[in-house]
C-alpha cells in the first residue's frame, strides 16, 4: 500500500518501564565543524548485549558529518511545547518520514535531547542516536526469559532502522484506529512506546460494507485483491460487493474517515503523542484537551516559531494552525491594514449607534399614537353643571340696578 511496514495492534504497554530509572538521555552537541555524540552518566543501565552494541553503533564524529548541501540533513526547528523549548527535526523534499516522526516523538518526550546549538542534524546521526536510545533502555526488571526475547527485539529492532530512511511498508485494517497487519518492522514502536494509528475506519452504521470489508478481507492489500477478483465475476451479488469497496476507498482516498477521527479522540489518551498514518505518509499527533493536532514539521515553516501543529477536525483538510499550546494562529497584521481594520470598526460603532437612536425614536412616535385620548362619560354631564351652578353662586353678586335692566329687558 506504501512504502512502509506497520506497528502491533496491541502496543507493548510495558515498554515505557525499560527506560532507565533516572532517564538516561542521549544527548547531541556541536562543536563547530563536528557534531559528536556523549552520554549522561548520571545513571547507567544494566544490559546484557553482547555483540549488538560493537556490531550496531557507528562513529559519527569527524569533519565529513558536518551538515551541508551534499549531505542528506534536517534542519532543526525551536518550540515552544509543554512550557519548554524543545526541538524538532523538519522534513526536507521526499525525507524519511517515518524515522521524523519517531524521533520528534523521543525530542518532545525528551527521550533524546540535543544541544541548543544544533541547528542541522543528519539522518546517519538521526539514526546512531535512535540506535543508541534503544540500546540504552533499562532491561533490569525483566526476567530472564523477558530479557532473552528483549534482545532478540532489540536486534530485530536496530536491524531495520535503515529501513526507516526509505520508508516502512503497513498494510492498516479497516475496523480500528490502531489496527495494522503485524511485521517485522512493528517492533521498533513496540519497544518504544510508540502506537502508530490511522484514520481510515469504517463507520460501525454501514453494516453491509462493515460486514463485507471484515469478513474475509480486512486488510487494504486484502480488500484490493477481493476487488479485483470480484470485479467481473459471473456472480451478481460479488460484482455487488466490489462496486462497494471502490465506492468507499474513492469516496474516502484521503485515507481519513469522519467516524475515524471520531475514534481517535476516544481511543487517544490526552496528552498523548503518537505517529499518525495519513495519504502514504507518517506525521506526529498529538492529542490535547480533546482535540487532535498534527505536528508541522514542514522545512517551510521553519521560520514561523509560532505555527506549531494543525488541526484534525474533518476530511476536507479544513484545518488551523496552532501554536505549542493549541492555541490558533493568527497572521500578524500590518499597521495599515491595523488602521483600516480600526477604522471599520469606528464606522460600524456609528451607523449601529444612529440605527439604535432611530428605533428609540420610532418606538415613543408610536407609544404616542397608540395612547388612549379622555372621553367623559355621559353621567359625568350633571356634575359638570353641578360645577357650572357652584361656580355661578361664587360669582359676585350684582347690583339691582342690573336686575332692573334685565327685567326691562324682559318686558322689552
Amino acid at each position: 500500500m506504501s512504502n512502509t511496514k506497520l506497528l502491533s495492534a496491541q502496543p507493548t504497554e510495558k515498554v515505557d518501564e525499560l527506560t532507565c530509572s533516572n532517564t538516561e538521555n542521549v544527548i547531541a552537541s556541536s562543536d563547530q565543524e563536528k557534531l559528536t555524540l556523549t552520554t549522561d552518566a548520571s545513571n547507567v543501565c544494566s544490559k546484557d548485549m553482547t555483540g549488538v552494541d560493537s556490531q550496531l553503533k557507528k562513529s559519527i564524529s569527524g569533519p565529513d558529518t558536518k551538515p551541508s548541501k551534499d549531505n542528506d540533513f534536517h534542519l532543526i526547528k525551536w518550540i515552544e511545547f509543554n512550557f519548554e523549548r524543545l526541538p524538532i527535526l523538519l522534513q526536507n523534499v521526499n525525507g524519511p518520514c517515518p524515522l521524523l516522526a519517531i524521533f520528534n516523538i523521543l525530542l518532545l518526550r525528551k527521550r533524546i535531547i540535543l544541544k541548543p546549538n544544533i541547528d542541522a542534524i543528519t539522518t546517519e546521526q538521526v539514526i546512531t542516536l535512535l540506535a543508541d536510545h534503544i540500546l540504552e533502555l533499562d532491561q533490569s526488571k525483566l526476567s530472564y526469559e523477558e530479557r532473552a526475547n528483549y534482545e532478540h527485539n532489540v536486534q530485530d529492532a536496530l536491524a531495520v532502522l535503515e529501513k526507516l530512511k526509505t520508508g516502512l511498508d503497513v498494510n492498516l485494517k479497516f475496523d480500528g484506529v490502531d489496527k495494522f497487519e503485524y511485521t517485522r518492522e512493528c517492533i521498533v514502536f513496540d519497544l518504544l512506546n510508540i502506537q502508530l494509528f490511522h484514520g481510515w475506519v469504517i463507520d460501525p452504521q454501514d453494516t453491509e460494507l462493515r460486514t463485507i470489508v471484515t469478513t474475509d478481507a480486512a486488510s487494504y492489500n486484502q480488500l484490493t485483491e477481493k476487488v479485483i477478483r470480484q470485479r467481473h465475476s459471473a456472480r451478481e451479488e460479488l460484482v455487488r460487493e466490489s462496486l462497494l469497496i471502490e465506492q468507499f476507498l474513492d469516496e474516502y482516498r484521503s485515507q481519513l474517515t469522519h467516524y475515524g477521527i471520531l475514534q481517535l479522540n476516544q481511543t487517544m489518551r490526552d496528552n498523548q503523542l503518537a505517529v499518525f498514518f495519513r495519504n502514504n505518509h507518517f506525521s506526529t499527533i498529538w492529542k490535547n484537551r480533546k482535540q487532535l493536532f498534527v505536528l508541522v514539521s514542514d522545512q517551510g515553516y521553519l521560520e514561523h516559531k509560532s505555527i506549531v501543529f494543525e488541526t484534525l477536525t474533518d476530511v476536507d483538510n479544513d484545518t488551523l494552525f496552532t501554536d505549542g499550546y493549541g492555541r490558533i494562529w493568527r497572521k500578524p497584521e500590518t499597521a495599515d491594514s491595523s488602521r483600516d481594520r480600526d477604522l471599520a470598526l469606528a464606522l460600524h460603532d456609528e451607523e449601529e449607534r444612529l440605527y439604535q437612536q432611530a428605533q428609540l425614536q420610532q418606538q415613543r412616535q408610536q407609544q404616542q399614537q397608540q395612547q388612549p385620548q379622555y372621553i367623559p362619560h355621559p353621567s359625568q354631564s350633571g356634575h359638570s353643571s353641578t360645577g357650572q351652578s357652584r361656580k355661578s353662586k361664587n360669582k359676585p353678586k350684582r347690583s339691582s340696578q342690573d336686575d332692573g335692566d334685565k327685567e326691562s329687558c324682559n318686558i322689552v
